[in-house]
């Protein structure tokens, strides 16, 4: 195992370089970023606080939420 040391702003921007290649990668990036950036947030946290994951509530796009309502009509 490897140690090394970054700074809370360098963390930030780490976090921010996964999150731009699971944009520009898609579900072939998103597991690993995900496991990586859980890691970070597990050692940029205080000893005493408990760092739970932070996920986006899903939501309809503007065009799929029509469509449904559409398919709904034609059956």
């Amino acid at each position: 195992m490897k140690t090394i040391q970054y700074t809370e702003n360098e963390l930030t921007v780490l976090v921010q370089l996964l999150d731009i290649a699971v944009k520009a990668g898609g579900l072939n990036v998103a597991e690993a970023a995900i496991a990586l950036t859980k890691k970070i947030e597990m050692a940029a946290a205080p000893d005493d606080q408990i760092v739970e994951p932070f996920l986006a509530e899903p939501e309809l796009v503007p065009d799929e939420a029509g469509s449904d309502e559409s398919l709904e009509e034609n059956s």
